[in-house]
């Protein structure tokens, strides 16, 4: 049988559809999507960068020692961002609102009147700061426990910033029952919450004897609202199926207060103590219970700033982070 023929042009054509198909890009990967963490380290970054910005603007201008040093609290916060996710860019966001007699170059809407940016001031920062620290009960679900511990203490840092008139934000809502069987370190993390109210209850008791006047009515409200926490740990506990823990005969105190500046210190160093207990609590597998917790947090730094006004951390119920070991000097002919 004779083989079809094929001419010159055919071979000549599929010769030169083969070298195309041959030398034609592959497609383009798709673009890889961060994780929940990254995507959060992502904004946190980005919020810091235009929060530090704004604070250098007022302390370049004059700014007192005290906006300096909230600047270092989030140069803290950024710098522990990036150590803990070195290489990771902020997400793009929009740089902060600037006059155009800060940009040098004025712009002009044509169908609208401009108007001026307002001037940045301390009581405009503070209104960032507590739209900050109420975001970041929010942002907890999805990722790593260390990372949530980390957003709820910088929450309780951005909201101590926010303090004009120091007192406790309003308590947080308590969690719905848990959907599905309880995590047993959920469970476990809520009653070490529970023992520490049980020791702030026992605390304010004795402060609350031992002093008058307006303190004593501080401190009273104080033992109110620990003991409605106590009671709602206890609930919670059980709605998941835990045994809640039993309060001790007492409790050794640090020292016994002979007056009223030593009871102020002692009720801060019992809150001190719920901020770590509460930032233990963060670490939950249920969202919901690292929402309460992380208000808890802010609740109790508050609380003990107002007993004991002072200096805060960049840092609150948290370790301060390792500072970065310089660099290895070589040897000489090493």
């Amino acid at each position: 049988m004779r083989q079809p023929h094929l001419s010159r042009r055919a071979l000549l054509a599929a010769g030169a559809a083969a070298a195309l198909a041959g030398c034609s890009a592959p497609p383009d990967p798709k673009p890889v999507r961060d994780t929940p963490e990254q995507a959060l380290a992502r904004t946190l970054i980005a919020d810091k960068e235009r929060t530090i910005a704004l604070y250098s603007a007022l302390v370049d201008a004059g700014g007192d020692d005290q906006l300096a040093a909230r600047r270092a609290h989030h140069q803290a916060h950024l710098a522990e961002l990036r150590r803990r996710y070195p290489g990771l860019r902020a997400s793009g966001s929009p740089a902060p609102a600037t006059s155009a007699a800060s940009s040098g170059t004025p712009t002009a809407t044509p169908a609208a009147t401009p108007t001026a940016t307002p001037a940045m001031t301390p009581s405009r920062l503070r209104v960032l700061e507590r739209q900050a620290a109420a975001r970041r009960p929010g942002q907890l679900a999805g990722v790593a426990p260390a990372l949530a511990q980390l957003v709820a203490s910088i929450g309780a840092c951005e909201v101590l910033h926010a303090a004009t008139a120091v007192r406790p934000p309003a308590p947080p809502p308590a969690p719905p029952p848990a959907s599905g069987p309880a995590d047993p370190g959920d469970v476990e993390k809520l009653r070490k919450a529970l023992a520490a109210e049980h020791a702030a209850v026992f605390a304010y008791g004795v402060l609350g004897a031992r002093t008058s006047g307006s303190l004593r009515a501080r401190l009273t409200r104080a033992f109110d609202a620990h003991r409605d926490r106590r009671d709602e740990l206890r609930r919670l506990i059980t709605a998941r199926g835990g045994q809640p823990a039993e309060p001790q005969p007492s409790y050794a105190l640090p020292s016994i207060p002979s007056g009223g500046a030593a009871a102020a210190r002692l009720a801060a160093h019992v809150e001190t103590g719920l901020t770590a207990s509460y930032l233990e609590l963060v670490a939950a597998t249920d969202t919901a219970l690292r929402r309460y917790a992380a208000v808890a947090v802010q609740e109790a730094v508050i609380r003990g700033h107002s007993f004991r006004p002072g200096p805060a951390t960049a840092f609150p119920g948290l370790p301060a982070p390792a500072p970065a070991s310089p660099s290895p000097t070589p040897s000489p002919g090493g």
